[in-house]
């Protein structure tokens, strides 16, 4: 069986239940994917820690190119780019 536990908002308790799925499941596999403050290995207390870097990408705007037509800011799945009077924003920390 294949178990995620998952939320978008925090403090909901997520880590508290999915370490204690992980403590009591006979043979189990922990991932704590949490991009912000992954915290299961204080629970668990690893020898081995594997950590992988992950990069994005960051929209870039060519002015001279762009139309004001918005399509970039539609298409934009991660709400990276706002249109607001005119003018193009890039929202980098998204």
């Amino acid at each position: 069986m294949k178990l995620a536990v998952l939320s978008g908002k925090g403090g909901t308790g997520k880590t508290l239940v999915s370490v204690n799925l992980a403590a009591v499941a006979k043979n189990s596999v922990y991932v704590d994917c949490d991009v912000e403050e992954p915290n299961g290995h204080l629970f668990f207390k690893p020898t081995e820690i594997e950590t992988e870097t992950v990069a994005i990408k960051i929209p870039v705007v060519d002015e001279d190119l762009c139309l004001g037509c918005r399509k970039c800011v539609d298409f934009c799945k991660f709400n990276a780019l706002a249109a607001i009077v005119n003018k193009l924003l890039v929202f980098d920390d998204i």
